[in-house]
């Protein structure tokens, strides 16, 4: 995929989302890296320009990645996300924020893409533990 999410997305997260209890990683590309908590008990593979977590029971999996959104707006990002994915709902938040949902593989799969200024930030997320994945976005921040 090329450009996709951005980080203004986690800044409204950080209002839904509690306390977690977990390590914080460091992870993205060298021109913008994050921090975000990995739960106990959740493993964690780096990515190029992010990371991809999995709960324990193999059950619920997110994706958080960063990049340059090569003036993409999120819209144009969430068309192609669609797109190469093969998820078919598109929802505007508002001109920096979209959603991609629908199902994959059985599992219902959500998309968030943020564009804020170059960059953007993407969250994959699947599964059904809806208050690990909000924590675990909540607790995305960007490291100087």
């Amino acid at each position: 995929m090329k450009a996709l999410l951005a980080p203004l997305l986690c800044a409204a997260c950080l209002l839904l989302a509690g306390s977690a209890q977990a390590a914080v990683h460091e992870y993205g590309p060298s021109f913008s890296r994050f921090g975000i908590d990995v739960p106990d008990g959740w493993t964690a593979k780096a990515l190029k320009n992010g990371v991809h977590l999995v709960s324990g029971d193999r059950q619920n999996s997110i994706a958080a990645i960063i990049d340059a959104n090569r003036g993409h707006t999120a819209e144009q990002i969430a068309k192609s996300v669609a797109h190469k994915t093969g998820l078919r709902e598109i929802r505007r938040k508002d001109d920096s924020n979209y959603f991609v949902t629908g199902f994959k593989d059985g599992a219902k799969v959500g998309i968030t893409i943020t564009v804020a200024g170059k960059f953007f930030v993407m969250f994959s997320m699947a599964g059904s533990d809806a208050d690990a994945l909000l924590r675990i976005i909540g607790s995305f921040h960007l490291v100087e």
